[in-house]
């Protein structure tokens, strides 16, 4: 296999739209499969790991963590989401070239962050992230090379095999994570698991794909790429230097214990909220095909901000409402403050599951560069409010810098409306409203939790849930009769 395959337009007109919608929810089937294991592979693994390790050590390793991962999205380039988004097959020699790409912004930026390691150390104030990010630096060659065949298997759907190399990655990790946790090597196991994760996901997806890595280079290919990475890739560097706010404005001011329990929490909330991350995944490869129909894109965005308040929402509430007795059993006592922490940043992560869809079509049609200035003013609210907020209050300080940051989410909503008209928020604001007053129930009152249950009560909300129940079962009937 040479090229990165899509299905033919003509292809794409005989199936038509329910086909494509079929198909797409089978992909977004395995994704939740994928996730709901590796949700239970971490809940397993973090409650071991983090029970031996207490939240200075894992400081350490979320410091190094959060420094690696924003530098593996600058190495992505947008080259992925190219290649996604590419009409038709993509060419051998672009792949070729995409590879090269790749491979040396890795090398590049491998060698930055172990050139770098001192600097930082003395910058976070978080002693152990040298030693961890010297090790951790290694994966990332491997991790930016196994965007080509891994995105191969996307532009196919084929989200059954996209699963099983990201939980064998992901078993692998845990495998020799917690033992090497519990021999006491410290943060250093979970950066040695890192590495070998990003091994296997390497060799996996291009076993799957059919080849190895193949490097060319052509100028023109190039030079697409390189424009493409101008605007999608500026949005996405700038939304995700939200995590480097932890280990660069929380750690100096508070602390390196600071930073492990607001990295706990925010790990929490990525396990919570991935099903924000499936929907992304597959708006783009969906909405790319009708990025010309206004009309489908505003009664997608609508749909998808309801489902993901609905689902996203429910699990941050089961959260807020009993993780104060789980917390402390799984993680253990020492972990406790995670929950003075939680419903800040949970409302936060209820307020992104909303916007999702939003940015996946400013992606989608190519609106990148309005998406980045929201996302700029968004970055310099959630720095400005936690640099004040920890500085006076404490760690909790970081939850009232991400509660000012969502006032950048007005601009995303108008940077859409601007270019496909507005979504109808009426439904999603209710139960947004509803959800965010139950995250703070012990701030505010018991009289909080049943809110959420009686917006979904509402005439209009039964209405709208049986009408995404009906979608749901309408592809399945068809895939019987066929």
């Amino acid at each position: 296999m040479t090229a990165v395959t899509a299905p033919e337009p003509a292809e794409q007109a005989k199936e038509g739209e329910g086909s494509l919608r079929s198909s797409a929810m089978r992909g977004g089937i395995y994704l939740v499969v994928r996730q709901g294991l590796n949700v239970f592979l971490k809940l397993i693994g973090v409650m071991l790991i983090t029970r031996v390790l207490g939240p200075t050590e894992y400081g350490a390793y979320v410091a190094a963590f959060n420094v690696y991962l924003y530098s593996t999205l600058i190495g992505q380039a947008g080259v992925g989401v190219y290649l996604l988004r590419h009409p038709g097959e993509v060419p051998d020699l672009a792949v070729r070239t995409c590879y090269a790409l790749l491979a040396l912004l890795g090398i590049g930026l491998m060698l930055g962050l172990e050139a770098s390691r001192g600097l930082l150390t003395g910058w976070t104030g978080v002693p152990g992230y040298g030693p961890v990010m010297a090790v951790m630096a290694l994966a990332l060659p491997f991790k930016l090379i196994t965007i080509p065949p891994t995105i191969a298997l996307e532009r196919a759907l084929n989200y059954k095999r996209v699963a099983t190399i990201e939980i064998g990655g992901d078993t692998a990790y845990y495998f020799v994570a917690v033992p090497l946790a519990l021999t006491g090597t410290g943060a250093m196991s979970l950066a040695v698991s890192l590495v070998l994760r990003e091994l296997l996901f390497f060799v996996l997806a291009h076993y799957y794909v059919g080849h190895g890595p193949r490097f060319g280079f052509d100028g023109r290919t190039a030079k697409s790429v390189i424009r493409y990475a101008g605007t999608f890739s500026f949005a996405n560097w700038v939304w995700q230097a939200r995590m480097l706010v932890n280990p660069l404005i929380v750690g100096p001011v508070a602390g390196q214990h600071a930073v492990g329990i607001v990295g706990m929490t925010v790990g929490i909330l990525e396990m919570l909220s991935i099903i924000k991350t499936i929907a992304w995944r597959l708006s783009v490869s969906v909405l790319g095909r009708v990025q010309s129909d206004f009309e489908k894109i505003r009664r997608a965005v609508t749909e998808g901000m309801e489902l993901q308040i609905i689902a996203v929402g429910s699990l941050l509430l089961g959260f807020a409402w009993f993780g104060g007795i789980a917390v402390p059993l799984v993680f253990g006592a020492r972990w406790a403050p995670v929950m003075q922490l939680y419903p800040y940043v949970a409302l936060a992560y209820l307020a992104i599951a909303a916007f999702n869809i939003h940015s996946a079509v400013m992606s989608v049609i190519d609106r990148n560069t309005d998406l980045g200035l929201c996302y700029v003013v968004h970055i310099l609210l959630l720095g400005l409010g936690t640099w004040l907020g920890v500085r006076h209050f404490g760690m909790i300080g970081y939850g009232f810098g991400e509660m000012l940051a969502l006032l950048a989410y007005g601009l995303v909503h108008w940077a859409l409306a601007r270019r496909i008209g507005s979504p109808d928020y009426r439904l999603a604001g209710l139960w947004f409203v509803a959800a965010a007053l139950g995250l703070f129930w012990r701030q505010l009152g018991w009289w909080t939790i049943p809110l959420p249950f009686l917006a979904l009560a509402t005439p209009a909300s039964v209405r709208r849930i049986r009408r995404i129940l009906e979608q749901i079962r309408k592809p399945r009937r068809a895939e019987a009769r066929a």
